[in-house]
């Protein structure tokens, strides 16, 4: 299988005349291609048996005032080596359209769609252009991207009306759900077409609460802006946070000292332990297994107990900063981090041992919201979600960041891409996030836990940064503007890319069922609406 860069020369020389440039950014090949070609080399890219590169992140940038032009940027990742390559175009002056490649790619679907909403491009070919983050009550020709669209307008209201796909026929009909819920969860619409039990048709409609979260990046600037990435999806403060520190770091030319990048290790694994602790014992109340679910919510709690203890946060907030850490652990607190999750590992393990000699719950979750492998490549599945249905990845072992070069991950992958599947991947990252931390506590370094200030970028420099959140994998672009400012910044959670591809796993299955499947999921509504 080809790397990135024999990857980037075989598309030069495959499409001579629509490759205007050709460079490497940040060990990242970049190539500039004319917009009209942008589809026809997209498509080669992703369909090429050598190559099969995955869309990870679709996105637009404003380089007004510096410029007048409209920047697209694509990224992908190589499928055998996990190496990225990234394509870009651009819109000149006062054009607006450019090529839609969502013919090509399912997974650029709601990416054109939100570059629509936020800048007012328009992507010509694409089959789906109704709105998607600028609900229908928004003003006609508000784009919140675009740079002389200030932070703090207040908008008005129009009516409107959204088109929901219908399915028509006999016996045929419609059961909505949400955006209001019953428990106390974020506001999401579900349409489900039926008729009689099984599910014909879900369609999503998601972002309710749209905060504006990249617009203020750009009032920010890049040694500030760490508050806000924590507060993206609350429940991924350490992910996110981190991917943010991570870019920053690179564009300023930052070494982030070992012992941090250890401790930052350490904080992911237990983000990502008391949230799967929590999830599989969710899982297991939506079969009405009421046992399972208090003791994982128990064991979660201790966690998240743990977590304010050491940092003085539950979610492990105000821990990051760039550059490293802003607090350190201390040789006691790590002996009773590691003594806590020893004793959660034993109490798990018999609650593991429960659950799966229990008949009836894995005759609940087994050929339930099946996502097969295929479908999950396509649409670009991430995480959890992507390894339950066969898709071997994991940025902690193919792109390694913080001290993961150090630690060796055991990736967790089943291929029936069932609830069950979901629920197996989990329980095995649990024992080994536990194995981790063991591995952090005997081999930590000594020594400081933040670097010294870097360079200030330049405006215009740009990095990328990937974490392996406990969903998924987390993505930021970051550019530098003036002054030290952020030109852009933009955020990709798992979720974004994870939601479209639910609408494919409840098809043949009943409306009772997707709760079930909705949790196995168990997706951020907060981090696909920014």
């Amino acid at each position: 299988m080809a790397d990135a860069a024999t990857a980037a020369e075989l598309l030069r020389q495959e499409f001579a005349a629509a490759v205007v440039d050709t460079s490497v950014v940040h060990g990242i090949p970049f190539l500039r291609v004319t917009t009209d070609h942008i589809p026809l080399v997209a498509h080669y890219l992703h369909t090429k048996p050598d190559l099969r590169g995955s869309l990870s992140l679709l996105w637009a940038v404003d380089h007004r005032p510096r410029e007048t032009r409209y920047e697209f940027l694509y990224l992908f990742t190589l499928q055998e080596r996990k190496d990225w390559l990234l394509l870009c175009t651009d819109l000149l002056d006062k054009e607006r359209l450019f090529r839609s490649i969502t013919p090509h790619i399912h997974a650029a679907q709601w990416y054109e769609r939100e570059i629509r909403d936020m800048f007012g491009l328009i992507p010509v070919g694409h089959p789906d252009l109704r709105r998607l983050v600028r609900h229908e009550h928004w003003p006609k020709g508000v784009h919140p991207l675009k740079k002389d669209f200030r932070w703090d307008t207040v908008l008005g209201r129009q009516q409107g009306e959204y088109r929901f796909l219908q399915i028509e026929g006999e016996g045929v009909f419609q059961v909505p759900v949400g955006p209001i819920h019953a428990g106390i969860i974020e506001p999401g619409h579900f349409r489900f077409s039926v008729a009689g039990e099984p599910i014909m048709q879900l369609e999503l409609r998601h972002f309710w609460k749209h905060r504006g979260v990249e617009k203020l990046f750009e009032q920010q600037t890049l040694s500030a802006a760490v508050p806000l990435a924590e507060r993206i999806s609350g429940d991924s403060t350490v992910g996110h946070s981190l991917a943010y520190c991570q870019a920053v770091e690179q564009m300023a030319g930052i070494t982030v000292p070992p012992r941090a990048r250890y401790l930052r290790s350490l904080f992911l694994e237990l983000e990502r332990l008391h949230n799967h602790l929590g999830d599989v014992g969710a899982i297991c109340n939506d079969t009405a297994y009421a046992l399972a679910h208090a003791h994982g919510g128990r064991m979660k709690e201790r966690i998240m107990q743990l977590n304010e203890r050491m940092t003085g946060s539950r979610f492990l907030r105000g821990v990051m900063t760039v550059g490293g850490l802003a607090r350190d652990i201390t040789a006691r607190q790590l002996d009773e981090i590691a003594a806590e999750v020893a004793r959660i590992e034993q109490d798990f393990s018999e609650l593991e041992a429960i659950i799966f000699a229990n008949a009836s719950l894995t005759d609940r979750l087994e050929t339930t919201g099946v996502l097969p492998e295929r479908i999950a490549w396509d649409h670009a599945v991430v995480g959890v979600v992507g390894r339950a249905s066969g898709l071997d990845q994991d940025v902690r072992r193919d792109r390694p960041f913080a001290a993961y070069d150090e630690l060796p991950v055991n990736v967790a992958r089943y291929r029936y891409g069932d609830v069950r599947a979901r629920l197996r991947v989990r329980m095995d990252e649990i024992h080994e996030s536990i194995r981790l931390i063991g591995e952090i506590r005997a081999h930590l370094p000594q020594g400081p836990i933040v670097a010294e200030a870097g360079r200030m970028p330049e405006p215009g420099l740009w990095a990328i940064s990937a974490v392996e959140g406990w969903r998924g994998e987390i993505l930021y672009f970051v550019m530098a503007g003036e002054q030290g400012r952020i030109h852009r910044c933009k955020v990709r959670d798992p979720s974004f890319v994870n939601w479209p591809a639910i609408q494919w796993a409840v098809l043949g299955n009943i409306i009772p069922d997707f709760p079930l499947i909705n949790k196995s999921f168990n997706l951020s509504y907060s981090g696909t609406d920014l």
